[in-house]
C-alpha cells in the first residue's frame, strides 16, 4: 500500500494509466489504483473457487463490513444504504418504484445529467408524470438558484393547487457544467412544500464531505467508482428508514413483499442485497479504497489538493486561452472539476455533436489527453478534472493542445 503523501505525476504509477497520457477527465469514469484492483481480482477468484460457499454465505458478511465503513464515511446508518451498480440505476430505482401517480409533477433542473433527464421524460411519456423544469444559466449564486426554485414552486402551486409536485430531482455536483449545487439548502426548501428530494450525487463521494444524516435527503445516490477510487460498477443509494417502504430496486427479486411487509427496513435491505447473480467484487473493494485514501492523508487532504488544483489549473488554462473560468462571485461553484470557456467562434457552422466528437477524438488520438467539451448558455466550455495524480503541468499541456484543436476546428 502506498504511504506517500506526495501528489501529482509521482502518483501516476499507482494507477494503470498509460505512460505519456495526460488524464484530465476523472469525473467521467474514475480510475482505480492498482492495489485496489488486486483486491477486486481476489474476490473474483474467490467466487470461482467455491461459487456456492461464496455467493450463498460469505459474500454477504464481506458486503456488510464494506457497507458499515461506507456508512461511517457518509455519516448515516448502514441499514439506510444499499449497493447499486451506478447512480443511474439508483435514480431509476427511486423514480420507477411506483409511488408517483399519473399527473404528479416532478421538479427538475435544466442541468440534469442526460440519462437522468431521459428517465424523467420516460416517466412523462409512460406514466403521465408532468415535468416542471427550472432553467439554470451559470454562473449563478446559490441564493439565486434557491430563489428561482421557490418562485417556480409558488407559480406551479398557484396555477394547479390540486396537482402536487411530488418529488424534486437535483444534483449535489452537476456533470456539465461541473458545479457544486446548493443541495443541502435545496433539500430544506422543497421540504417546506412537502416535496420529496432525490439528490443525484454521482460526483459527490470523494469530492466533497458528506453528512447524510445532517443533510437529510429523502433519497441520495453516489458513484463509488468516480471519486472514491473503487472499481467501476459500484455506487450506493441512501434511503432513510421513513422512506424505505416507497422504494424497490429496478430488478425485483425474491424479497419483494408489496404492501404486506411489517418490517420495511429488512425488506428494503433484502430487496437490494440480491440483484440476481452478479459480480459483487466492486462493492467488496470499498474498505481497500478507503485504506488507500487514508494512506494519502485522508479525505480532507485529498479533497483540498484536488480543489486547489482545479482552481489553479482552471485559471492557468483560462489565462492561456484569454477567457475565464465559470465561477460566481462567491466562489462556490468549483470543487475538483473546473469549467473553462473556449474562445471558439464555430466559423464553419458545425453541429454541436460534431464539435464535441471532434474535440474528443482529437484529444484522444492526436494529443494524448482528454476533456469534456459542452455548450452552456450559448458558450462553449471544457470540463477538466483534478485528481491526486494530476498537477499543473497537465493543465499547462492541455492549454497548449486545445489551442491547436480549436484552430483546426475553425479552419
Amino acid at each position: 500500500m502506498t504511504k506517500s503523501t506526495s501528489f501529482g505525476r509521482v502518483l501516476r504509477p499507482e494507477f494503470y494509466l498509460e505512460d505519456g497520457y495526460v488524464p484530465l477527465n476523472h469525473g467521467s469514469f474514475g480510475a482505480c489504483p492498482q492495489s485496489i484492483y488486486s483486491t477486486y481480482r481476489h474476490y473474483q477468484e474467490e467466487s470461482e473457487k467455491h461459487p456456492d460457499r461464496f455467493l450463498k454465505r460469505e459474500v454477504f458478511k464481506d458486503l456488510e463490513k464494506n457497507r458499515d465503513s461506507l456508512a461511517a464515511l457518509v455519516q448515516c446508518n448502514s441499514q439506510e444504504v444499499a449497493f447499486v451498480v451506478n447512480a443511474s440505476y439508483g435514480i431509476n430505482s427511486v423514480l420507477r418504484s411506483g409511488f408517483l401517480k399519473p399527473g404528479d409533477k416532478i421538479l427538475c433542473f435544466s442541468t440534469a445529467y442526460n440519462a437522468v433527464e431521459r428517465t424523467m421524460v420516460f416517466l412523462q411519456d409512460a406514466h403521465q408524470s408532468r415535468l416542471v423544469t427550472v432553467e439554470l444559466k451559470y454562473p449563478m449564486l446559490d441564493q439565486e438558484i434557491l430563489d428561482l426554485t421557490r418562485q417556480t414552486i409558488e407559480r406551479e402551486l398557484a396555477k394547479d393547487p390540486d396537482v402536487p409536485i411530488r418529488i424534486a430531482v437535483f444534483d449535489a455536483i452537476s456533470s456539465v457544467p461541473a458545479v457544486r449545487f446548493p443541495y443541502e439548502a435545496m433539500i430544506k426548501l422543497v421540504r417546506e412544500y412537502n416535496i420529496l428530494s432525490l439528490v443525484d450525487g454521482a460526483h459527490a463521494i470523494g469530492q466533497i464531505p458528506l453528512n447524510l444524516k445532517e443533510a437529510d435527503p429523502d433519497f441520495f445516490v453516489s458513484n463509488l467508482h468516480k471519486w472514491a477510487f473503487c472499481p467501476r460498477g459500484s455506487a450506493f443509494l441512501y434511503v432513510p428508514e421513513r422512506n424505505q417502504g416507497l422504494i424497490h430496486p429496478s430488478v425485483i427479486n425474491y424479497a419483494y413483499q408489496g404492501e404486506k411487509t411489517q418490517n420495511v427496513a429488512a425488506t428494503f435491505e433484502a430487496e437490494f442485497a440480491w440483484p440476481g447473480t452478479v459480480n459483487f467484487s466492486s462493492f467488496l473493494c470499498i474498505n481497500a479504497a478507503l485504506d488507500f485514501r487514508k494512506s494519502l492523508g485522508g479525505e480532507e487532504i485529498i479533497q483540498k489538493y484536488c480543489n486547489d488544483l482545479a482552481r489553479q489549473g482552471g485559471k492557468l488554462v483560462a489565462d492561456s486561452l484569454g477567457t475565464e473560468v465559470l465561477e460566481n462571485c462567491d466562489k462556490t461553484l468549483t470543487v475538483a472539476m473546473t469549467n473553462i470557456r473556449l474562445p471558439f467562434e464555430n466559423k464553419r457552422n458545425l453541429s454541436e455533436a460534431k464539435i464535441i466528437s471532434t474535440i474528443i477524438d482529437k484529444c484522444i488520438y492526436e494529443h494524448n489527453t482528454i476533456c469534456s467539451p459542452y455548450k452552456h448558455n450559448d458558450k462553449w466550455f471544457v470540463r477538466l478534472s483534478a485528481q491526486v495524480y494530476n498537477d499543473l503541468n497537465d493543465f499547462e499541456y492541455f492549454a497548449k493542445e486545445i489551442k491547436q484543436i480549436l484552430k483546426e476546428l475553425d479552419e
